[in-house]
């Protein structure tokens, strides 16, 4: 008897295996791809959002929030948008701000710009986020070709009438003091001099959404 001929049968199995392995990697690529972080998602350390550094976490926000920092205008991903923070010289929204304190979005020294998740309603945002207009929060839209809401917590953010500030440390006013409020001393108090330079920024959406606080 002839010894049969298998060379077939091994092949038809070996490229059926080999279609297999082939599937399987795609459909793990195709999952990693799925789960890749995007903006808005939780995070503790930077590389939660990137391996590639080129996101960041923001620590501020609660759970973290993975974003761009110093975006450009137009430059975040399809999903997000680039929001201006510290615009103003003031506290109180860039549209609230006490007269004389405005800055226009590039003459700010307390700016601060982040990509923020874009979103519908509030069913696209994370557990204790909200789908919100940026000026709500303290922000301005940097984008020339978007206009969505975002995904942020609501603030409650302070008007220059309640925080009870005077425009005068963006004015400027008359040097001039009178020598009995000043007990002879010819200067201002610590306090008052310090003022202008209040506010620093956190590094974060949050500490620059209070930037400009000595308005």
């Amino acid at each position: 008897m002839l010894p049969s001929d298998h060379s077939a049968f091994f092949s038809l199995r070996v490229s059926t295996l080999r279609a297999k392995l082939a599937f399987v990697g795609f459909a793990a690529l195709g999952l990693a791809a799925g789960c890749s972080p995007k903006i808005g998602d939780k995070c503790t350390v930077s590389t939660d959002c990137s391996a590639t550094g080129d996101r960041l976490c923001d620590i501020t926000e609660p759970g973290g929030y993975c974003t761009v920092f110093n975006c450009e205008p137009d430059s975040c991903p399809d999903d997000a948008a680039c929001i201006n923070f510290g615009t103003t010289l003031s506290v109180g929204t860039p549209g609230n701000a006490l007269a004389g304190c405005t800055a226009s979005q590039g003459d700010s020294a307390y700016q601060r710009s982040f990509c923020m998740a874009s979103c519908e309603s509030d069913a696209d945002c994370r557990d204790g986020y909200h789908c919100v207009e940026p000026e709500t929060v303290g922000g301005v839209k940097a984008d020339r070709n978007r206009s969505n809401p975002v995904c942020a917590v609501k603030t409650n953010v302070v008007t220059p009438a309640e925080a009870g500030n005077s425009n005068q440390v963006c004015l400027g006013s008359d040097a001039s003091v009178e020598s009995s409020a000043v007990g002879g001393g010819g200067g201002v108090s610590g306090s008052d001099a310090g003022t202008s330079a209040a506010g620093d920024s956190g590094g974060g959406m949050s500490g620059a959404n209070t930037a400009g606080a000595g308005g």
